[in-house]
């Protein structure tokens, strides 16, 4: 996803009204990593070996998962806690426990006006420390049954959706050629079977930057993007054939 899906509320007149909202820092971060704190080459939010040991569930063969409403509860509360958890130490870390002004949600970090706000920078904080969280709780609550930061190739023409695994991921970083994945789907988290395609429900962490009362709409794919004018949430559903997707995001829990 380019930036301007991701990250929401980060600069303009516009983007003030949607209270310095984030999406995944994921595809922001792969597919362009200069707007990003992390280092060049680096991916994904996560590192890859946690993101691999949570999609096998620490095992070489997975058992197939069912997806009933206790274990829905209990995932969908685990993810709540890791938010509220994310959003607490980064802010306790960062300003002692106050909320950031919106200007400086907005301000730019580093000389560069064009550089990333700390909004953004906040934002992948959290997402790192969030992640990290869901993929300690659900290997408890759901072994084998759960993916961190999946990247799925959907192809519309055909309605197929693939999996595309780690090692082909790093195959390409090695190469240079992360840009091959543009138009790629990386959800936050991912429930299912045993089988990364064979999804059950997913979830997308949000962190505002400033309001927290209310979840943000999910957002559209920008001009150039192969799913140009398309929900985020929208595109899950198509790819993934899911009918349970959730933004799950500080306080106020998760929603659909």
């Amino acid at each position: 996803m380019a930036i301007a899906v991701l990250l929401q509320g980060c600069g303009g007149a516009h983007a003030r009204k949607q209270s310095y909202q984030f999406d995944s820092a994921t595809n922001a971060c792969r597919h362009q990593p200069a707007s990003c704190a992390q280092a060049a080459g680096q991916e994904a939010v996560l590192p890859s070996a946690v993101r691999t040991f949570a999609t096998a569930g620490g095992s070489a063969v997975a058992a197939v998962k069912l997806l009933d409403a206790t274990s829905k509860q209990e995932v969908t509360k685990a993810l709540e806690e890791c938010a509220n958890k994310a959003r607490t130490q980064v802010i306790l870390e960062r300003f002692g426990g106050r909320i950031p002004t919106p200007d400086e949600c907005r301000k730019p970090i580093g000389p560069d006006a064009r550089a990333i706000t700390l909004a953004m920078q906040l934002g992948e904080e959290m997402h790192r420390i969030a992640l990290q969280c869901a993929a300690e709780r659900l290997q408890d609550l759901r072994p084998g049954g759960f993916s961190i930061e999946p990247t799925y190739r959907y192809d519309r023409s055909t309605d197929t959706t693939r999996w595309v695994t780690q090692e082909e991921i790093e195959l390409l970083r090695r190469q240079g050629n992360l840009g091959e994945l543009k138009g790629t789907l990386i959800p936050d988290v991912v429930l299912h079977s045993g089988n990364p395609v064979q999804a059950q429900a997913v979830f997308d962490f949000k962190f505002p930057c400033v309001d927290l009362t209310q979840h943000g709409r999910w957002r559209e794919y920008p001009p150039g993007h192969p799913f140009a004018g398309i929900r985020q949430d929208v595109m899950y559903k198509q790819a993934l054939k899911v009918r349970w997707i959730a933004q799950v995001a500080p306080w106020i829990g998760a929603s659909p």
